[in-house]
């Protein structure tokens, strides 16, 4: 608490931007070293606690926020102070619903988190569409929120409060499976419940967009993985259904995927079919699942938030995020080029990347589940494979559009960002213990 209580104090008194940026690589570095590794149960209470999963989560939250200072330079003389209390705030809250060991606690800090979002998209947005995309967001996680909280006010049992009770509930109904699953499967999202996060992503400024990539979409996942101990005798009757829907949405949204024409658009549903890969992975309730499910989101978290990185340092230049104006890049900026070839190849989970080795994880489980059901399974692998290469291909070759903004050079500091991206998210594959 001490540490809460002094990070909220040097928000309010921060006026250097590089100082706050040091502050959250420091903090990233002490939480690495500080905690004990390789044991999956930590500091369990009746409050507060921490699991490997909870532990990666968070550390990857802690390294997204640093990430979003480099991105954001242009930010630095906008609200300097209300930024960084923004960023604090942020970091605050994921503390509590990764740590948090109460699902009631849990489920404060998980709807206060839209909060920050809000402001975020509203006060750094864009464009004038950015109430429309805010309105999108509140009312799909609003919807399924009070649903949510009655039943787990419902179960008459405050044992069952404690997320790591491993106990089921037995005597439950379909509708009271889909109200418990329903609050996490719309954050993550699930398919025919993922209008907001196109639209969240396009009027978002570069920071909004690393955050919701990056690390809103996990709370999802890690909300699914806990919720599940619960209902787990009652998914293995309903998980079929979910699970089909995932695949049908996630072979729609990948053929989707070539006819866009904002980069924004694209690495959103893109975000949307990976995650529905995420999804999958924990509905199938074995190891499998659960390991390549923690893999990719880890992965996904870095690479996609990379791509929008991408995004945004072509948008500086050029004016414009649609594809039929970036075009042709790998003639001006080579080297851009190339980190454009880097990431799009990690999303195409190409070899070293954790993104290969989730979706193979998640190939065995499905697998295992159900083995006539790879096929299909191995159908959107290879379409996500070709949409990865569809937007590096059409970004970086073709005829050039004319634009005076190209004398405008890209600077250290953004292929530094590029580079803390790409760098843990292909070495991390060396200590893969981590997540098993």
């Amino acid at each position: 608490m001490l540490i809460i209580f002094s990070m909220i104090f040097f928000s309010l008194k921060i006026k250097s931007w590089w100082l706050a940026q040091n502050f959250f690589f420091f903090f990233f570095f002490f939480m690495y070293f500080k905690i004990p590794m390789f044991n999956y149960f930590l500091n369990i209470s009746y409050l507060f606690g921490m699991d490997m999963f909870s532990y990666l989560m968070f550390m990857l939250g802690i390294w997204i926020i640093s990430l979003v200072y480099i991105s954001s330079l242009n930010f630095k003389n906008n609200y300097l102070n209300y930024f960084n209390l923004l960023m604090f705030i942020f970091i605050i809250i994921f503390y509590f619903c990764f740590f948090s060991n109460n699902f009631l606690l849990f489920y404060i800090f998980y709807e206060i988190n839209l909060i920050p979002v809000i402001i975020l998209i509203y006060g750094w947005g864009y464009q004038y569409e950015r109430f429309k995309a805010g309105f999108y967001l509140f009312v799909y996680m609003i919807f399924f929120s009070l649903p949510f909280f009655f039943c787990l006010l419902s179960l008459n049992n405050f044992k069952f409060m404690f997320m790591y009770y491993f106990d089921y509930l037995n005597n439950l109904n379909f509708y009271f499976y889909l109200f418990l699953m329903m609050i996490f499967l719309v954050k993550m999202p699930l398919f025919m419940f993922h209008i907001w996060l196109p639209k969240a992503h396009v009027e978002a400024p570069i920071c909004g967009s690393m955050i919701l990539a990056g690390i809103m979409l996990k709370l999802g996942g890690f909300g699914i993985y806990h919720i599940l101990m619960l209902v787990f005798k009652v998914n293995i009757m309903f998980n079929y259904l979910l699970i089909s829907l995932c695949l049908l949405g996630m072979f729609i949204l990948s053929l989707v995927c070539f006819f866009q024409s904002d980069l924004k658009i694209l690495i959103a549903y893109s975000s949307v079919v990976h995650m529905g890969l995420v999804i999958i992975g924990f509905l199938t309730l074995n190891n499998w699942g659960y390991f390549g499910s923690l893999i990719l989101m880890f992965g996904h978290g870095l690479c996609s938030s990379g791509l929008f990185c991408l995004s945004n340092i072509c948008y500086l230049r050029f004016k414009s995020r649609s594809m039929f104006l970036n075009k042709g890049l790998i003639n001006i900026y080579p080297f851009l080029s190339f980190w454009w070839f880097l990431l799009c190849s990690s999303n195409m989970s190409f070899p070293p990347s954790l993104n290969l080795f989730g979706e193979l994880f998640l190939l065995i489980s499905l697998m295992i589940w159900l083995d006539y059901f790879y096929i299909f399974y191995l159908l959107i692998m290879i379409l996500m494979f070709l949409y990865s290469l569809y937007l590096y291909l059409y970004t970086q070759y073709g005829k050039l559009f004319f634009n005076m903004n190209y004398l405008v050079y890209i600077n250290l500091t953004e292929y530094l960002l590029l580079f803390m991206h790409w760098l843990p998210l292909n070495l991390i594959f060396l200590i893969m213990e981590l997540f098993c």
